[in-house]
């Protein structure tokens, strides 16, 4: 397969996993009455930072695998290989989230930001609170957008930080060979 093609077809396939996984979580929160909002942000939280990175890494170690057992690949082609996917399908399901908070979900968002501080009324933190007392007073303001072109901007960097640390680890370790 060309590489474009494997390539655009990984990344739809990580968007729309991804996609799948904040709907399916976002549609429990608000069909289920059992589920908190407090509960809806601590699996968001956790979604976000286990499961996704987790998929994306084995995404990218796939992409390698199935090109390296047919013959080896320099470091240009793995990091390629690995990050292209990850940063398309990433661009484009953070896009959608954020439209979708930024549209029609701004309920979420609200419930969003009142889990996030039920969490942190219900396990104080004395340090942390005395050391950030606007980002308290700001996260229980439901005027604040969390999901603001600057917040989607500083994020997606943050993501591309671990996309570049992915490829490159991927790249040094199983460049030159065959699998």
């Amino acid at each position: 397969m060309i590489f474009s093609q494997k390539i655009f077809r990984l990344a739809i396939s990580l968007c729309a996993i991804t996609l799948l996984l904040f709907f399916l979580l976002l549609f429990l929160f608000s069909t289920q009455g059992k589920i908190t909002e407090a509960q809806y942000f601590n699996y968001s939280v956790l979604l976000s930072c286990f499961a996704l990175p987790l998929l994306y890494s084995f995404f990218g170690f796939y992409s390698v695998y199935t090109e390296a057992r047919q013959r080896a690949l320099g470091f240009r082609n793995i990091w390629r290989l690995v990050f292209l996917p990850m940063f398309i399908g990433g661009l484009l399901s953070l896009s959608v989230i954020f439209i979708f908070f930024n549209t029609t979900g701004k309920w979420a968002e609200d419930s969003l930001q009142r889990g996030w501080y039920e969490l942190m009324t219900e396990n104080p933190n004395p340090e942390f609170m005395e050391k950030n007392g606007e980002l308290l007073r700001a996260m229980t303001d439901l005027n604040t957008n969390m999901f603001s072109w600057k917040v989607f901007f500083l994020s997606f960097s943050a993501i591309l930080f671990f996309y570049f640390l992915i490829s490159t680890i991927f790249a040094i370790f199983l460049k030159n060979r065959r699998l």
